[in-house]
Order: C-alpha cells, then structure tokens, then sequence
C-alpha cells in the first residue's frame, strides 16, 4: 500500500472552516496531513477514522523562522494537555488533530478569534495579494500602453497575449481573495460580537478553474511556439520554462531552508534571502541573454534557409525566406543577389506579416537594383479592422511634426478598382507623390512600396492586379 500521497490543495489561507472539513474528510478515508506547503500537502497513510481538525494562526511566526519560538512551544504543549496533536505548520498556520469525540476546542472566543486571524492575514496573506493585485494591474496599464503605441504588433505577438492572459488570471484572483477576506472579516466581526463564529469562504473551485485553464492555454502557447515560431524564439521559450522559472523558484526555496537549517534567525534569512534571490536572479536574466546574444552573433539560431557573408569587413547575414510576391514576379527582375526576409507573427486576433527583399551589400551594382518592402496584416476579428487601419495610415504622422502645413507628407486616395482593393491611398506630398501605398481588402490591410534605381514606382495595371491577387486575396 502506498505510505504517501501529495496533493495540490487551493485553499485560502484563512479558510480554516473549508481545511478543518476537507482533512476531516481524508482521515476518513485513511490520510492524515503531514506536511503543508503553499500549495502541495503531504499525507501519510493511517487507519481510517474520525478526527477533528483545528486551524489556528500564531502572527509572530514566519517561514523564516530556522524553529518554534518559546511562544509556540508553550502553546503546543497547552494543545497537547487537551489532546490536541500537531500535524503540520506552515510559517503563521498551524493545524492540530483530536481524536476525541467532542474535543474541547482550541480557541473558544469568537472575537479573540476574528481578531487574531485579521492580525495573520496583515502580516502575510493581504500584503501578498495587494502585491500580487498591483502587479497585476501595472502589467494591465503596460499592455494598453502597448496598444495605443503598436495595436497590431501587440495583438498579433502571441508571447505578449499569453503574458497578459496570465495577469488578468492574477488579478482577477487577488481581487476575489481581498473582496471575500474584507466581506468575510465585516460579517465575522459582527458575528463574534454576538458569540458566533462566522464560517469562512475559500475560492478553491475558481483557483482549481484558474489553474485549468492557465495549463490549457500554457499547453496551445507551447505549440505555437515550437511549431511556428523562429529557433531563437523556441530557444528563448525552451529556457524561460526550463531555466529561469525553476531556477527562481529553486534559489528562493534553497537558500531559505539551507540558511533554516544552520540556525540563522529569521530577520538574517529573511534579508539573505531576498538578497540573494535577487542577485542571482539578475545573474540568471544577464547569462541568458548574455547566451542568446552571444549565439545569435556566432550563427546558432541561423535557420536552414540563412547564410552569412562578409562584406565592408562586416558579417552579414542573408536570407532566402519563400515570399508570396518578389521583386522578380513585379518587374521581371531576375537578377539574383537578393537578401529575402519575412517576418510572421500570428495570433487568434491578427496575423501580421512583414517582407524587405534588398541587394545583398557584396552584390556588384546593387544601387541599380529593385527594393521592395511591404506588410500584410490579416484581421481575424473585424471589430480591430478601422483601429489596424488607423494606426497604418497615421503611422508616419509624426514625421510632419514642426513642418508647415504645406509641407506635409500624408497618404491621398486614389482609384482602389485596379488594385481589386476596397480602398486605396499614395504616399503624397510636397515633393510629389511618393512610391508607397495602403491597401484595404476585405479582410486584411497591404501596405507597399517598390523602390526603382531611377525616379518614382508607377505601377502598371498588370502590377497592381498582382499585388491584389497575392497579397489582398
């Protein structure tokens, strides 16, 4: 028979009426608690019987602390004389087993016992959520800080999208661990005034949902990522997940219990350890894009179809990405030479592609050559379609700042019919009209500029039906 079991337990930290249930329950079935951490708890196998659970809270504790304060000790020998065992404690909590039928309880002053539990959660349980909460929402005003500057590079960087799906789940679970501690502590209060002990309320089936759906979705951005995304990309994801979560979780919990272990006091853990975590964790972040930088100059990212070249005694590399429309395909151009990059990013929301096909620089008369450059954004969701336009067609507003009105560059419309497009407008101003235009199709947004070694691109009917059959449909 198995002697052992661990279990993710999501209780709130003062829902001792949920947890005096809950392990009442295992016994019965033949567990008794052993050991208790944040989330895990560890039980040992017993017979089955009934026992009666009491959660208590000592404020003064810590996990810092290497062992039991006098205090402590005293109070669990005052819990042992009225046949109160210890099962396990951690830092402020401490949960006891009776075996009797109708044990005394441990704590028989309902208002004694609101006010000790409020004094537990002040020192530990509300400044963490109120961290947590605040964390939270500066991610939140970042990620709309992020919108306003950049909508489709946001909404179409899946990284991006998963981080912030992470702290939406952070604040809404801090919020509803406050908002039901500060409503529970209002009806206790009252409560215990009238000689009753008012049940508490945990949140363990929105923390278990929460937990459910951040590994479903953990589980999609992995996919994406190791199916669709670039080498450095799969790297980078590879040691975030592998590396650095661990590792910052293997430093915090390694030097506070070796430090335990040696007997220092717990103001000294506390202060070496938070120390230290940070340091170390700084020296994690600085070697591995120390790594990535390192590899990425010395070609260990180089994907299958990228090469290098010097030239100007420089290291450049060149790429050979297949391109939905080339320089070759819009002006015959077959020349070769060309340094041909795309960049993908895709999201449920958007999926924005971006294409610069240039001379290489070790190509003979490369000023003579074509350069062409455009964007294609696909809009999966057609309420962003206006706001993924707007920050295209603004996008080079700035460029007139300081300048006379006259002397604006802005795009003008013209005729969308050849381009098979819905609208359409050219890069225009003092100097002329230029070679870039802006496109708008049904579902997506072009945006596309050929540079011709001598004067303006004018392009031909058959030039702008290509465009539209490739890159609009």
């Amino acid at each position: 028979m198995k002697e052992t079991k661990r279990r993710m337990e999501l209780y709130s930290f003062y829902d001792r009426t949920g947890m005096e249930r809950h392990l009442a329950e295992m016994a019965e079935k033949g567990w008794l608690l052993e050991k208790i951490g944040q989330f895990l708890w560890t039980y040992k196998a017993i017979e089955p019987k009934r026992l009666t659970f009491s959660v208590t809270y000592f404020p003064a504790a810590s996990q810092f602390d290497p062992r039991p304060s006098e205090e402590q000790e005293t109070f669990y020998d005052f819990c042992a004389h009225t046949g109160w065992v210890l099962a396990a404690a951690n830092a402020q909590m401490q949960i006891f087993y009776n075996e009797g039928l109708e044990p005394i309880p441990i704590g028989t002053d309902p208002v004694q016992e609101v006010a000790l539990i409020h004094r537990t959660m002040k020192k530990s349980f509300l400044p963490a959520q109120l961290l947590l909460l605040a964390v939270g929402l500066l991610n939140g005003w970042m990620f709309l800080s992020e919108l306003r500057r950049d909508l489709i590079g946001t909404l179409s960087n899946t990284s991006r999208l998963f981080s912030v799906f992470c702290f939406i789940l952070v604040i809404l679970l801090a919020a509803a661990e406050l908002g039901t501690y500060f409503y529970w502590h209002r009806k206790a209060a009252t409560a215990a005034e009238q000689g009753d002990f008012y049940e508490t309320r945990g949140h363990k089936k929105l923390q278990a949902g929460a937990f459910l759906l951040l590994g479903l979705v953990t589980v999609w951005y992995l996919l994406r990522t190791f199916t669709g995304e670039s080498r450095m990309m799969r790297v980078l994801t590879t040691l975030m997940f592998l590396v650095y979560v661990p590792g910052i979780f293997l430093l915090v919990n390694g030097i506070k219990a070796f430090l335990k272990k040696r007997g220092v006091s717990a103001g000294v853990n506390r202060a070496v350890t938070m120390g230290g975590s940070f340091v170390l964790a700084m020296a994690l972040v600085f070697g591995i894009t120390f790594l990535t930088l390192y590899g990425s100059s010395h070609g260990w990212f180089k994907e299958p179809d990228e090469e290098t070249y010097v030239a100007g005694g420089h290291t450049w590399t060149a790429s050979n990405d297949p391109l939905p429309l080339t320089v070759e395909k819009l002006t015959g151009d077959d020349r070769e030479g060309y340094d041909r990059q795309l960049r993908e990013e895709s999201s449920f929301l958007l999926a924005h592609m971006e294409v610069d096909e240039r001379p290489r620089f070790d190509v003979e008369g490369r000023k003579d050559m074509y350069w062409l450059d455009y964007e294609v954004v696909l809009v999966k969701v057609p309420g962003l379609y206006e706001s993924c336009w707007e920050q295209l067609f603004h996008e080079r507003d700035h460029w007139n700042d300081g300048e006379p009105e006259e002397e604006w560059n802005f795009y003008a419309p013209v005729d969308p019919a050849p381009w098979g497009a819905e609208r359409a407008y050219r890069w225009d101003g003092p100097l002329g009209p230029g070679s870039r235009y802006l496109l708008g199709y049904r579902d997506r947004i072009v945006e596309i500029e050929l540079d011709e070694p001598e004067g303006t691109w004018a392009p031909t009917g058959e030039q702008m039906t290509l465009v539209g059959e490739k890159l609009g449909n």
